[in-house]
């Protein structure tokens, strides 16, 4: 099926890197019936009598410039069936290596046009400290509904510092994306520089759980439309620790469906 793709060459890239961006991996039909369902949840709506886990917006008055929103394939069928889609997690387990795949949450993001700077960024951070529960191998797998453009808000990458390890938490809806006021204790020496992921409609940019990322504000003349696709390999296990409120879903075929492999590689 990716007989086009160098899957070799994204390896390399997301081991060496922390990131790497594919081809499309989604048919336009499916694109557009997930266009409308994204619009449809943001806009309130279910087909499934069930409602998303959270809503959030950026801290701003006046209309709303970035959409996030919590397992929005609770609520939407077409969003179910494109969470599962089959194509994305064979490439996915390709480039990484990963036996066995299971989604654990799913963000929504969306990115109205606007011309004010600050508004809709999304701040510097790593997504691991945002996931205590899971020691090992997790990663993001971020699918472009719409495709990214350098001028609609395309996600920017610090290329290798996911070898930094967890630098804890930071404020994603932090508007300053000046790397000097992130408040990330960076070790001396460290040099910083900046990559953007132009990713086109129905392609996946794929990042380490300590990957640091940003994004600022969409200056295209549409809305930029995304999932954020939370996975767990067979390298992963539960905390011991971990809250019972994080992972009482797991077992829920449509909040976290096992996406590819066997779900006896996968640790609880």
């Amino acid at each position: 099926m990716h007989d086009t793709v160098d899957v070799k060459a994204l390896g390399r890239q997301y081991r060496d890197d922390g990131f790497c961006v594919t081809p499309a991996v989604v048919p336009p039909d499916l694109l557009d019936e997930a266009t409308a369902a994204a619009e449809a949840v943001a806009a309130g709506e279910s087909d499934t009598g069930l409602a998303p886990k959270q809503r959030q917006r950026e801290r701003s008055d006046g209309p709303q410039r970035l959409v996030k929103i919590g397992e929005p394939h609770n609520c939407s069928h077409v969003l179910r069936r494109l969470v599962s889609y089959p194509a994305i997690w064979s490439l996915a387990a390709a480039v990484t290596g990963a036996r066995a795949l299971q989604v654990w949450a799913v963000d929504l993001f969306i990115k109205r046009p606007t011309d004010e700077a600050p508004v809709g960024n999304i701040g510097w951070h790593q997504d691991g400290p945002f996931a205590p529960q899971w020691h090992g191998d997790i990663f993001t797998v971020w699918l472009a509904l719409s495709a990214v453009s350098e001028d609609a808000s395309p996600l920017r990458y610090v290329p290798g510092s996911q070898r930094l390890g967890p630098l804890g938490r930071t404020d994603l809806f932090r508007t300053d994306l000046d790397p000097a006021t992130t408040g990330l204790p960076l070790p001396d020496g460290f040099r910083w520089s900046e990559v953007t992921a132009a990713v086109p409609a129905g392609g996946l940019a794929l990042h380490h759980r300590n990957m640091l990322h940003a994004s600022g504000p969409n200056r295209s003349a549409q809305s930029r439309r995304s999932l954020a696709i939370r996975v767990r390999t067979d390298g992963c296990e539960l905390a011991r620790d971990a809250e019972p409120a994080r992972v009482a879903h797991l077992a829920d075929e449509v909040l976290a469906p096992v996406v590819y492999g066997d779900p006896g590689l996968l640790a609880r």
